[in-house]
């Protein structure tokens, strides 16, 4: 009996021994196919030919790979802006029944995008972004008119309104730096080139003068924060 159980033994070592020089195996963690995370910001900048500023929205959502330095974002923003325009006519002196007229406008643009940007790092917490965005800009405008003319007798004069509601094409591409300032809130600073389709209004009631009416053409500089959630 004292050989049988000193025989088990002495295999159950050897068996012991044996693992114990077999290195073992560990398989490693499959790396994670990427995320899609939820995001709103909010803008302002400066349009610099219209010389006004311009305000804007946005939210959507941005994908990043696991370890991956670069992320590509989908998003809708919705942008306001104001445009006026004035006109005033005072016959020269000596002209009998002369009409004076004014007229003013005011224009309030509102573009409407879907959005792609692509971001990628420069630093651990600075990161470049370039993108561009398609859609539509909702011109509504309210137009003001009045006109007088010295006639004997009698004296003539009208005024009147119009508001109108334009839909026009609109885009933009644009560019700039976003910095990190912790996990989920992001400042960035850029520039956007605009491009979309202007209206004409009519703001001269006595020689059927137009007024360009729209943003296109202009470069709007802004700075903006980002939070994802």
């Amino acid at each position: 009996m004292k050989t049988k159980i000193s025989l088990l033994l002495a295999g159950f070592g050897l068996a012991t021994v044996a693992n114990a020089g077999t290195p073992s195996t560990i398989t490693a963690a499959a790396p994670g196919a990427g995320l899609w995370e939820w995001f709103a910001g909010a803008s302002i900048g400066y349009l610099s030919q219209l010389d006004q500023p311009m305000y804007g929205l946005q939210v959507g959502a941005e994908f990043k790979s696991a370890g991956a330095q670069a992320s590509h974002a989908v998003y809708l923003e919705i942008g306001f802006t104001q445009d006026d325009a004035n006109y005033a006519y005072t016959p020269p002196a000596g002209i009998t029944g002369g009409r004076t007229a004014s007229a003013t406008m005011d224009l309030n643009i509102i573009p409407i995008t879907l959005n792609y940007k692509y971001e990628a790092a420069i630093t651990e917490h600075l990161s470049y972004y370039v993108g561009l965005g398609l859609g539509i800009a909702i011109l509504d405008s309210t137009y003001d008119w009045s006109w007088s003319q010295a006639l004997a007798p009698p004296n003539n004069q009208g005024a009147g309104s119009d508001d109108r509601t334009d839909v026009r094409f609109y885009g933009d591409v644009f560019a700039g730096l976003s910095y990190a300032l912790n996990d989920s809130l992001r400042v960035y600073a850029g520039a956007r080139y605009i491009f979309m389709d202007n209206v004409d209004r009519h703001i001269d009631v006595t020689n059927a003068a137009t007024y360009s009416a729209g943003i296109n053409n202009d470069v709007l500089f802004e700075i903006g924060v980002r939070y994802r959630f």
